[in-house]
């Protein structure tokens, strides 16, 4: 089949109309339908903060959010997000984003494949990309990688334009849709390697002003980061070699990007995002043994039918040759790349063979249906029935994924997470509350999952973050607690001190959100009371604490109240000595204190100690320190000198 000789077309002008149609309304809806179904997660949400602040014009961003393997990413998908939220400040308005850029990656799969091989062959790796499980789940949430497919789709099409017509001028688009590609998410840089190929193939066809050009404009886009890595003095060289020696130490050669590729082509194993819960969902779908077995003969028979057309025509090379040339480089480019043992892989980091696998299918299909038309009509209802399979499978599974927790797998669905902050935002405005706090199982946005989710999510609204498993925080004020009742710790004084409560159930087996109103003098009373409160120099003050509550296993739950000092860029932890009646520590406990960046006056803060206490303990002593100086945060003696170092609290109850 060359330029030429291609065959005429079986389907009518308007018949391709309606099936192109089709497939773009279910391009779609599986990309874009739904969007509260999706997960939101934490590193959604930590790139959807950094996206919000550069559409809200507060700072340009030179770095990403930090990836799996310690290295941070580029800033590009961060400046791609801003540009959905210039207009619309929402995290839909990212979904959306993402899905609508994939769905444009679907109709320019087909409008390459139409260009070169046809109706056919365009339709039906149109169709097959499509319906792809795995490339509608990376379509559908906030995620670097899934950024990917638009861009690599634009790589390899200004390839073929470039390398293969001669229209020189289009080195500039290839290689500025590689440098936002590889810029996008690190796994497209394995991309670089087959434009390095190509530029040495068909070195004659390059203008070399358009081509230094195109690196002049892609470099470009590579300096904020340049900038950051050279100032941020963070040692990236170091975690580099690290990654890569720690990797390169394994024996053998890794298969697991074969596996993933056969994966993302076929669908096979979409089950997984359903986390420990997978055989539950298996126990509903039926069996698509078959569908995958179909696909993967066509695209092996694809593979041997272009590997035979180049290996026939290799003396006689035409158009053809070269552009069958640029998809099997363009496919085994991810493959080499992660096959070195040197680097990790994951399988997202195949996702830049998409859409190869369709197309190379697709142009299989054609040139059968066109050498044997007998067999169209066949061979259209079995991949009409593969790809109705393949969407009623992926249909229930997001069904399961939104009602049933998948522990391991997909996360809480978005469209949950809202009805919490929706609530959030309503008590508000109804009781007037200064602020949301956010109680859950960290307080470190950076480091804990549901302060970063619910601090984007929350982020136009006063919010502070709070470590419910062994903090409790009552403001001077009255408050909005956004609870998370799975976190256990101190969560149960803020549901005995709301005055409203409004219950946001999750997924079944995740729980639920509890959404309280706490008034300004709902602060839960101390059983002893220091008065007058012992005063630190950083004016944080012990005001109370607990008897000790015994547990089952020889440890003992203990609290300490006291108010918050002055706001500041330190990090304070809580000490606490189990002394016996000699005076000898028997037990210690050092635990961070709510975040000294987070206080305000008037403050009450409850944190909780499980410790082990034995039967002699008469007395503890208690304080705080900066971490990581130690140095000690002393208290003030009654002449208002800064004195001891820990107040010592005696005590009368034993272990029964």
């Amino acid at each position: 089949m060359t330029f030429s000789e291609r065959s005429s077309s079986f389907v009518s002008p308007r018949a391709e109309i309606v099936l192109l149609v089709i497939v773009l309304v279910i391009t779609a809806v599986t990309r874009m339908g739904w969007p509260g179904l999706t997960e939101f997660k934490a590193d959604e949400a930590r790139l959807l903060e950094l996206a919000l602040q550069m559409a809200d014009f507060e700072r340009f961003p030179v770095r990403g959010i930090s990836s799996s393997v310690g290295l941070p990413n580029f800033p590009m998908s961060v400046w791609l997000y801003a540009l959905p939220l210039f207009l619309w400040k929402s995290v839909l308005a990212a979904t959306l984003f993402t899905g609508l850029l994939n769905a444009l990656a679907v109709l320019a799969c087909y409008w390459l494949v139409r260009r070169y091989w046809g109706v056919e062959a365009a339709l039906t790796a149109a169709l097959l990309f499509a319906v792809s499980p795995w490339a509608i789940h990376h379509s559908r949430k906030i995620w670097a990688q899934n950024l990917l497919p638009f861009f690599v789709v634009g790589w390899g099409i200004t390839a073929m334009l470039t390398f293969v017509e001669s229209r020189s001028r289009w080195i500039i688009a290839h290689l500025l849709c590689l440098a936002i590609a590889a810029q996008a998410h690190l796994a497209a840089l394995a991309l670089i390697p087959a434009t390095a190929v190509f530029m040495a193939v068909f070195w004659r066809r390059l203008n070399w002003k358009y081509t230094l050009l195109g690196l002049g404009l892609a470099g470009l886009t590579f300096v904020p980061f340049a900038y950051y890595l050279l100032s941020s003095g963070q040692g990236y060289g170091n975690v580099v070699t690290a990654v890569t020696g720690s990797v390169s130490a394994a024996r053998g050669w890794p298969l697991a990007p074969l596996l993933h590729a056969w994966r993302l082509i076929s669908g096979w194993q979409i089950h997984a995002l359903a986390g420990t819960a997978f055989a539950d969902f298996l126990d509903t779908a039926p069996n698509l043994t078959l569908v995958y077995w179909l696909w993967a003969a066509l695209f092996t028979a694809g593979l041997i039918y272009i590997t035979w057309y180049m290996w026939h025509t290799r003396h006689h090379h035409n158009k053809y040759t070269e552009l069958y040339f640029v998809l099997l480089v363009w496919l085994l480019a991810p493959l080499v790349v992660f096959l070195l043992p040197v680097l990790p892989v994951e399988l997202h980091y195949l996702l830049p063979i998409y859409p190869v696998p369709y197309m190379v299918m697709g142009i299989f299909v054609a040139w059968l249906a066109a050498r044997w038309r007998r067999v169209a009509p066949l061979l259209l209802v079995v991949l009409l029935l593969t790809a109705v399979a393949q969407l009623w499978v992926m249909g229930n599974l997001q069904l399961f994924l939104s009602q049933t927790a998948t522990p391991g797998g997909f996360g809480t669905p978005l469209a949950r997470q809202l009805t919490a902050v929706d609530q959030a935002r309503r008590l508000i405005t109804e009781t007037g509350a200064a602020e949301v706090i956010i109680a859950g199982a960290g307080d470190a946005p950076a480091l804990d999952e549901f302060a970063a989710v619910y601090g984007v999510l929350l982020r136009d609204v006063p919010h502070r973050f709070v470590r419910v498993t062994a903090t409790a925080v009552f403001p001077a004020h009255n408050s909005v607690i956004l609870l998370n009742t799975m976190a256990g710790g101190l969560g149960h004084l803020y549901v005995a001190a709301a005055d409203t409560a409004v219950t946001v159930p999750l997924r079944q087996g995740e729980g639920v959100l509890q959404i309280l109103t706490v008034g300004e003098t709902a602060v839960p009373a101390a059983a002893h009371v220091i008065d007058p409160p012992a005063i630190l120099t950083n004016w944080a003050s012990f005001a109370g604490y607990s008897d000790p509550v015994f547990n089952k296993d020889g440890t003992a739950n203990w609290q300490v109240f006291w108010n918050s000092g002055e706001a500041a860029a330190l990090d304070y932890h809580l000490f606490v000595h189990v002394l016996d009646g000699e005076g000898t520590r028997v037990g210690q406990m050092d635990t961070a204190v709510f975040p000294a960046s987070q206080w305000q006056p008037g403050d009450v803060v409850i944190s909780q100690f499980r410790m082990e206490w034995p039967d002699d303990v008469t007395r503890l002593r208690t304080g705080m320190y900066v971490y990581p100086s130690l140095e000690p945060v002393l208290l003030f003696d009654l002449a208002g000198h800064p004195a001891a170092d820990a107040l010592e609290i005696p005590l009368q109850t034993q272990l029964p």
